[in-house]
C-alpha cells in the first residue's frame, strides 16, 4: 500500500456511488464473464500483455448522512459528515484493503467517496472483479489542468475608483457602499492550480497570515499532489498558472485601493492544488475538515463556506464527486464549479463533469455586453437537468497572475469565482443562511438579471446558456434576511500587563460559527450575527485559554472584553550562525505555527520569551545562500539554543557566498535579438564546471553560458518546475551557468560583451530587456558573469528596472549538469536586486 508521508488521516474513508452499479455477478459466472461485467474494456486493454496501470474499485453501497440535519450548528454538521464517511468506508472497505496489503499492491483508498486507487496488473484486476465487495473496475481518468477559455480579449476599462468593469456589473461595489459589507467573517477557498499567497492583492486576505507577516500554512494550505517546491503555497501547474487568477476574483484588492479586483474583499480565504482525479478527492476531503501541514489533527470547525472548482474531470466517474459535492452540502458548504468552455455556437449538451451535476452551483460566462461567450458550456445535461445554474462576467476579466501582477483571462473559470463571492457577500450581510445551501441558491436564483437564450431549451428566465441569469449581488442582498441582526466586539489583552494580545483566536459557536482574529490592538468584532448565546474559546499563544459564552441580542451590539493568563515562560536566548561560524545578522527567529517572531541583531543573537515546554524554532535568514533551519528547545528555568543554518548547495557540493563585484565587458560580441542567438568563443584559461574541464564556452541571448555543445533554445530540465513557462525556452539539459536564464531581448539598445585578464573572465549582459511570458517587454537589466581561475563563479547585478521581470520572475540563477544535478539560487523569483553579487564555489578539489 502506497500512501504519501503525512497524508494518511487524509486518506482513508468516505461515501460511495452515485450512478446505479452492478450487483455481484452469480456465483456460477465464469472468470471472463465476470471481467467483462464489471471492468471497464479501457482497463482491459491497457492490463492486457502484462502491463500495470492505475485503475479504480467502486464500492456498492452509499453513506446514510440523514443525521446530520439534528445537528444545528456548521462544525457539528462537518464533524458528523465526516466522521460517518470514514466509518462507512472504514468498515466497506476492510476485506478489501487487506487483501490488497496481502498481494503487495499499490493502493490509497478514499473516504470522501467509497473507492480505492489501485495500480496492478491483469492477474489482480481478474482477483479483484471476481470479490463481491468490488462493484467496478474503472481506469484512470487523464489528469486535466485547470484551463481558460479562448484567448483573452478586452472588457471595459475599470473605473476610476480601481474597480473592475466586471465586480461593477455583478454590482458588487454597491453591496459594499450601500451595506457596509465586503465578506467579512466568511472563508472562501478554491481547489485549483494553487495560488500565489503572496501576491499584493491577496496576501492580506490570506488565512495562514498573522498580522505581523508570520505565515502559518497549517490549516490554510493542502498541495495534493506535493509539486510545490516548499510547504508554502505557489501556482505553477502544467502550463497555466491559473488559481490565482480564481482567487483574485473572489477576494483580491491591492492595498492602494487601485486594483479593486475581488467580489468581497473583507472575505478571508484558504486553498488547496490538486490536478487529476485523486488529487481532487483528497482535496475534496480536506475541504471537510482542514488538517495540519503533515496531514494530521483535523479541524472541520475550520472548514471554509464556499469552494470554488474552476475544473472538470473528463472521463471520471460522475459518482465519485457526486459524493463529494453532497458531502460538502450536508456540512454546510457551499459548492460552485464553472460550466465549461466546450460551447460552440449552436451545440448544447456540454457541460461535463462535476458541473452538470444537481447539487455543483453551476455558472455560465457572460461578456461585457452580457451576452453569452459562444465558449461557455451549454446543458442541459445527460440527466436533463438545465445548467448553468446562473452566469457571471468571464470574459476579459482581469485579475491576479502569479508574477505579482495582473492579466486577462477568459472562460467560466473566472465566472465562476463571481459566484462564489457572491455567496461570500451574501452570508456576511445575512449570516441567518450561513451553511444554508438551499436557501442561498434560491435567492441567487431569484434575483438574478435573465438573459434569454432558449437554443439549447428552457424559458427566458431559466434557460440552457445562462440559466437563470446574470448575478445582481445587490439585489440577492436586498432580498436576504437580514432584520434582527445583533453584533459584538471585544478586546483581548494580557491579565497581568494589560497589554493587548494581537493574532489571537476567537472560536464562536452556537447559531452560527465563526472563526476571527484579533487585530494589532488586540480587538475583534463581528458586525452581523444572528441573535442567541455563542460558546466561545479564546486562545493566545503563551497564555491560557479562555471561555465562556456570550449572547447577541437582536438591534445591538455587545461586548466581549476579555484577559487571558499568560502562562509560566522563560527567556531563550541563542545566536545563529552560518557554516564556519560566522553570525547572521537580521534573520527572522519564529516558533512554529505560532505568530511569535523577533530578529537577529549585528552579533546574530536573538531573545524570545516562551512558555515552559518543548517548542520548535524555525529561523529564516535573507541572505539566499543559506537554507531555512531550526531545532528543538525544551523551556524550563530559561535556554540556550544556537541555530546553525545550512548552506544552500547541491549534491555536488557547490556553495555560495553573497559577495563579489560587478565587472563589466570591453568587447561586442556578434550576437543579438530575443531568439536564444548564441557563439562560441575561446576562454583564456581552462574552467571547470561539475568537474569537467573546458576550454571554450558558448554564450547566448538569453543569459546563458554553456560547455561541451551550443545551448539549446528550451529551458534545461535539471532546474526544477519550469514546465509552465510561455512560451517555453529551454527544455535540452545543457551543462550551464545561469546568470539570469529568461527569455530576453538584446534589442539595439543592449549588448553582450566579454573581457579578459590572467585570472577572470568577463560575460556581461549590458541594458537588456526581460521579457514577460509571452514575450511581451518587461524590464532592463544588466548581468554580469565572472569565471574565476580559481574555479569559482561571480554573478552581479545592477542597472536592475523596478518590476518583477528584471527580479527575476522568469529567470533562473545557478548552474547545471543535465547528467547529475543543479544549484539554484533562484527559480522563477523575484530576488534580484540592484547592486547584488553572488559568488558560487565548487567544493575543494572540484
Amino acid at each position: 500500500m502506497t500512501i504519501r508521508p503525512g497524508r494518511l488521516p487524509l486518506l482513508v474513508a468516505l461515501t460511495v456511488l452515485v450512478v446505479p452499479l452492478t450487483g455481484p455477478p452469480p456465483a456460477a459466472a465464469a472468470p471472463d464473464d465476470v471481467v467483462r461485467a464489471k471492468v471497464d474494456a479501457r482497463v482491459r486493454e491497457q492490463v492486457a500483455g502484462g502491463a500495470r496501470t492505475a485503475f479504480w474499485l467502486t464500492l456498492p453501497g452509499r453513506a446514510d448522512l440523514s443525521g446530520v440535519r439534528s445537528r444545528t450548528t456548521k462544525p457539528a454538521k462537518g464533524a458528523y459528515v465526516r466522521a460517518i464517511l470514514r466509518s462507512h468506508a472504514e468498515n466497506s472497505q476492510a476485506g478489501l484493503r487487506r487483501f490488497l496489503r496481502q498481494r503487495g499492491a499499490d493502493f490509497t483508498p478514499f473516504w470522501i467517496t467509497n473507492a480505492i486507487r489501485v495500480t496492478g496488473g491483469r492477474d489482480l484486476v481478474t482477483a479483484l472483479a471476481q470479490r463481491p465487495d468490488v462493484a467496478r473496475i474503472t481506469p484512470e481518468p487523464p489528469p486535466t489542468a485547470p484551463g481558460p477559455g479562448p484567448a483573452p480579449q478586452p472588457g471595459r476599462a475599470r473605473a476610476d475608483d480601481g474597480v473592475e468593469w466586471n465586480i461593477e456589473r455583478v454590482r458588487a461595489d454597491r453591496v459594499w457602499r450601500d451595506f457596509g459589507v465586503r465578506g467579512e467573517g466568511v472563508v472562501v477557498a478554491t481547489i485549483d492550480s494553487g495560488v500565489m499567497f503572496d501576491h499584493p492583492a491577496l496576501l492580506a486576505g490570506y488565512r495562514g497570515r498573522y498580522g505581523n507577516g508570520r505565515l502559518n500554512h497549517n490549516y490554510n494550505w493542502y498541495d495534493a499532489g506535493g509539486r510545490c517546491p516548499t510547504e508554502a503555497p505557489c501556482d505553477d501547474d502544467y502550463g497555466l498558472p491559473h488559481g490565482t487568477h480564481v482567487m483574485g476574483i473572489q477576494v483580491g484588492g491591492s492595498p492602494d485601493g487601485a486594483n479593486r479586483i475581488g467580489v468581497a474583499p473583507g472575505a478571508r480565504w484558504i486553498a488547496a492544488r490538486a490536478r487529476g482525479m485523486a488529487d481532487q478527492l483528497s482535496a475534496g476531503q480536506w475541504m471537510l475538515a482542514p488538517t495540519d501541514l503533515s496531514g494530521a489533527n483535523p479541524r472541520p470547525e475550520l472548514a471554509p463556506d464556499v469552494v470554488n472548482n474552476s475544473w472538470h474531470l473528463p472521463g471520471a466517474e460522475p459518482g465519485y464527486y457526486a459524493d463529494v459535492v453532497a458531502a460538502w452540502v450536508a456540512a454546510g458548504i457551499f459548492p460552485v464549479f464553472a460550466a465549461g468552455n466546450a460551447g460552440r455556437e449552436g451545440t448544447c449538451q456540454h457541460v461535463g463533469w462535476p458541473p452538470s451535476l444537481a447539487d455543483a452551483y453551476t455558472v455560465g460566462n457572460t461578456d461585457a455586453q452580457d451576452r453569452l461567450n459562444p465558449s461557455s458550456s451549454r446543458g442541459p445535461t445527460v440527466d436533463g437537468l438545465v445548467k448553468p445554474d446562473v452566469s457571471a462576467p468571464g470574459t476579459g476579466i482581469r485579475s491576479a497572475v502569479p508574477t505579482g501582477e495582473y492579466d486577462l483571462m477568459t472562460g467560466t473559470s473566472q465566472a465562476a469565482p463571481h459566484v462564489a463571492g457572491a455567496v461570500a457577500l451574501l452570508w456576511s450581510a445575512a449570516p441567518a443562511l450561513d451553511g444554508d445551501v438551499a436557501a442561498t441558491r434560491r435567492i441567487l436564483d431569484g434575483s438574478a438579471t435573465p438573459v434569454p437564450d432558449l437554443a439549447c431549451g428552457g424559458t427566458a428566465e431559466h434557460n440552457n446558456a445562462a440559466g437563470h441569469g446574470l448575478v445582481d449581488l445587490y439585489a440577492a442582498v436586498r432580498a436576504a434576511p437580514r432584520t434582527g441582526l445583533g453584533g459584538l466586539r471585544g478586546v483581548l489583552r494580557d491579565a497581568v500587563t494589560g497589554q493587548p494580545l494581537p493574532d489571537a483566536t476567537v472560536l464562536l459557536t452556537g447559531p452560527r460559527r465563526k472563526v476571527l482574529s484579533t487585530g494589532a490592538d488586540g480587538s475583534f468584532r463581528l458586525d452581523r450575527a444572528v441573535p442567541g448565546s455563542y460558546p466561545y474559546r479564546i486562545t493566545s499563544f503563551g497564555h491560557a485559554d479562555r471561555t465562556g459564552s456570550v449572547t447577541v441580542r437582536a438591534g445591538a451590539v455587545g461586548r466581549l472584553d476579555v484577559t487571558a493568563a499568560p502562562l509560566p515562560s522563560a527567556t531563550v536566548t541563542g545566536t545563529v550562525r552560518a557554516p564556519g561560524g560566522a553570525a547572521v545578522a537580521g534573520a527572522t527567529v519564529g516558533v512554529d505555527d505560532t505568530p511569535v517572531r523577533t530578529v537577529t541583531g549585528a552579533d546574530g543573537r536573538y531573545r524570545l520569551t516562551l512558555p515552559k515546554g518543548g517548542h520548535d524554532l524555525v529561523v529564516d535568514s535573507a541572505d539566499r545562500c543559506l537554507r531555512p533551519g531550526g531545532r528543538s528547545v525544551t523551556v524550563a528555568h530559561g535556554a540556550t539554543a544556537d541555530v546553525d543554518l545550512p548552506a544552500r548547495t547541491d549534491a555536488f557540493g557547490h556553495t555560495c557566498t553573497s559577495t563579489g563585484a560587478y565587472r563589466a565587458g570591453e568587447e561586442a560580441l556578434a550576437i543579438a535579438g530575443r531568439t536564444g542567438d548564441a557563439t562560441e568563443v575561446p576562454l583564456p584559461f581552462p574552467v571547470t564546471v561539475y568537474g569537467r574541464r573546458f576550454d571554450t564556452a558558448w554564450i547566448a541571448t538569453d543569459g546563458v553560458l554553456a560547455f561541451g555543445a551550443a545551448p539549446t533554445f528550451d529551458w534545461s530540465s535539471q532546474l526544477p518546475d519550469l514546465s509552465w513557462v510561455e512560451p517555453l525556452p529551454r527544455f535540452t539539459p545543457d551543462l550551464a551557468l545561469y546568470p539570469f536564464h529568461a527569455r530576453m531581448d538584446v534589442d539595439a539598445a543592449a549588448g553582450v560583451y566579454t573581457a579578459a585578464t590572467a585570472d577572470t573572465f568577463v560575460v556581461e549582459w549590458r541594458n537588456v530587456l526581460a521579457l514577460k511570458l509571452a514575450g511581451a517587454p518587461g524590464n532592463r537589466i544588466s548581468v554580469s558573469a565572472t569565471l574565476h581561475r580559481d574555479g569559482s563563479y561571480t554573478y552581479a547585478y545592477r542597472g536592475v528596472a523596478p518590476g518583477v521581470w528584471a527580479a527575476g520572475r522568469n529567470a533562473v540563477v545557478g548552474l547545471a549538469d543535465p547528467q547529475f544535478d543543479a544549484f539554484v539560487y533562484g527559480n522563477r523569483e523575484p530576488v534580484v536586486t540592484d547592486g547584488l553579487a553572488v559568488t558560487i564555489r565548487p567544493p575543494a578539489g572540484g
